[in-house]
């Protein structure tokens, strides 16, 4: 009787490892590429393209896209920079 104790421990232990494990899952699905491309295109508004060595860049336009696809591609149209009048 004492050898099936620890083995009914080991066994109880691992069903409640398995029910932990796979019972509280959620699946979030990934966004879809129409949302890819709406956020990519959102960032290159907001941010555009400079031509490298023109002026130091920063990592804005990437974290503008990785918010956008966080948010699953709910963020508001942005409105270009002005271009500076020369």
């Amino acid at each position: 009787m004492t050898r099936s104790l620890p083995a009914l421990g080991v066994k109880i232990s691992a069903i409640v490892t398995l029910a932990a494990v796979l019972g509280p899952a959620t699946i979030s699905a990934a966004p879809s590429a129409e949302v890819a491309k709406r956020c990519l295109h959102y960032s290159y508004v907001a941010y555009p393209f400079k031509r490298p060595g023109a002026m130091p860049m920063s990592g804005d336009r990437q974290a503008y896209f990785k918010d956008c696809m966080t948010r699953n591609g709910d963020v508001p149209a942005p409105t270009p920079p002005k271009k500076p009048d020369l």
